[in-house]
C-alpha cells in the first residue's frame, strides 16, 4: 500500500465500512466498484489496497483484544463482523422506520456533559462522582464511596426481584487516557465484601495492551469508556437491558452488537415477514376472486412459511424465515392494536388480510 493510501487509511476504512453497513458480504472488487460508483474513493485505489487495509485493521483489533469490525469469509469476501443481513428492505407495516437514535434524552445529556467535563480534568474524585451519577440515568441507585479500602462506588439496578449490583472502579489517568493493567484486579477486589454481581472499570478512554485484556477476563471485569456510557444513553439502554454489557471484556463490543441487532435483527425481520404476509395474503384473496375458486387457499402458518421463503430466496437471501417468526407475525397482524389481519375461524390456524383503505 503506497504512502498516500496509508495517509488516508482511516478515510478508506470509513468508506468501506459504510458500503458494508447493509450487512451483505462483498469481494474487494465489488467494494471498489461500489466506492467508484458513489465517487467515494480516488480511481487509483485498487482491490489489493482495500484487502491490505482491511487485513491490517483486523490484525490490529486482534492484537489489542478487540472484536474486529470486519471479518473475511472463507470465500474471501469481507463483511461487517455481525450476523449477515441479506433480507430485502421491505416495510409496509406503517411503523416508524427503524433508525439509530441520534442523541441521548435531555436529562441523560446533562449527566453525560458533566461526565465529559470531569473526564477532561484532573480531579479523580470529581470523575468518580460523575461516573456514579451517570449510572443513575440508566435506572440504577448509585453510591459513591472512594475512601481508602473502599471501592470507588457501586450501582444497584432498581429492578425488584431482578436487581443486581455493579461494582465501579474509576481510572482518571490524565493525558494518557488508558486503563492500567492493574485496574481489573482493583475493580474486582471488593466484589465479595460488597456482594457485587458485576465489576466495571471506567476510564476516559482505553488503549489497552493484550495483558489488560487478559486481566479483564481473569477477574471478570467489564471495561467501559466515557464514550461507551454516552453511547448507551443514546441507545436508550436501561438497567433492565444492561446486564449483558457487564460481561468481562470491552463494553464497546457489546454496544456494537446491540446497535446492529436494533437495525438488522429481529425487529427488521418481523417487519419484513409481516409486510410479505400482507402482500401475499391480499394477492391470494384477489386471485381467489378472479378465478372464482369455491375453496380459496388458506394462509396457514405452514403455507406462509413456504411462500415467504420463496419471496426471500427470489430477493437473494440465503437465510430463510423461521416458524417462530411466522407465528410472531400472525400474532402481531391480528393484534387489536394492529388489526391488519383477522383469524379465518376459531381454530386460529389461518389468517385473512384486511384490505387497507385508500
Amino acid at each position: 500500500m503506497d504512502d498516500r493510501i496509508m495517509a488516508h487509511l482511516g478515510k478508506v476504512l470509513d468508506v468501506v465500512f459504510s458500503i458494508l453497513a447493509d450487512g451483505k458480504p462483498r469481494s474487494t472488487a465489488e467494494i471498489v466498484a461500489e466506492a467508484r460508483r458513489q465517487r467515494l474513493l480516488p480511481e487509483r485505489v485498487t482491490p489489493q489496497q482495500i484487502s491490505g487495509a482491511l487485513s491490517l485493521n483486523i490484525e490490529r483489533a486482534l492484537l489489542h483484544g478487540r472484536k474486529p469490525f470486519v471479518v473475511q469469509d472463507p470465500d474471501r469476501r469481507f463483511r461487517l463482523n455481525r450476523p449477515i443481513d441479506d433480507w430485502p428492505e421491505i416495510d409496509t407495516t406503517s411503523l416508524a422506520p427503524l433508525a439509530a437514535p441520534a442523541e441521548a434524552p435531555a436529562g441523560a445529556a446533562t449527566a453525560i456533559a458533566a461526565l465529559r467535563k470531569a473526564a477532561s480534568g484532573s480531579d479523580s474524585v470529581a470523575f468518580e462522582v460523575a461516573v456514579c451519577s451517570t449510572f443513575e440515568i440508566f435506572g440504577f441507585a448509585a453510591t459513591h464511596l472512594g475512601a481508602a479500602g473502599q471501592p470507588d462506588g457501586y450501582a444497584d439496578a432498581l429492578l425488584g426481584e431482578l436487581r443486581y449490583r455493579v461494582m465501579i472502579e474509576c481510572k482518571l489517568l490524565g493525558h494518557r487516557n488508558l486503563a492500567e493493567s492493574s485496574a481489573p484486579a482493583e475493580a474486582a477486589r471488593h466484589r465479595e465484601d460488597y456482594h457485587g454481581d458485576y465489576c466495571v472499570v471506567v476510564a476516559p478512554a482505553l488503549d489497552a495492551e493484550p495483558n489488560f485484556v487478559a486481566e479483564l477476563r481473569t477477574h471478570g471485569v467489564a471495561a467501559w469508556t466515557v464514550d461507551d456510557l454516552a453511547r448507551a444513553a443514546v441507545l436508550r439502554l436501561d438497567c433492565s437491558r444492561l446486564r449483558p454489557f457487564f460481561a468481562p471484556g470491552f463494553a464497546a463490543n457489546a454496544l456494537d452488537d446491540y446497535a446492529w441487532e436494533h437495525l438488522h435483527g429481529s425487529a427488521k425481520r418481523l417487519r419484513v415477514v409481516a409486510s410479505l404476509l400482507l402482500e401475499i395474503g391480499l394477492a391470494q384473496q384477489r386471485m381467489a376472486h378472479t378465478v372464482g375458486d369455491a375453496a380459496p387457499p388458506r394462509l396457514t402458518a405452514d403455507v406462509a412459511l413456504s411462500l415467504v421463503d420463496e419471496r426471500l430466496m427470489a430477493a437473494g437471501s440465503a437465510n430463510g424465515v423461521t416458524r417462530e417468526e411466522i407465528d410472531a407475525a400472525f400474532t402481531w397482524l391480528t393484534s387489536p392494536y394492529v388489526d391488519r389481519a383477522v383469524w379465518s375461524d376459531e381454530s386460529y390456524t389461518a389468517i385473512i388480510v384486511r384490505p387497507e383503505l385508500r
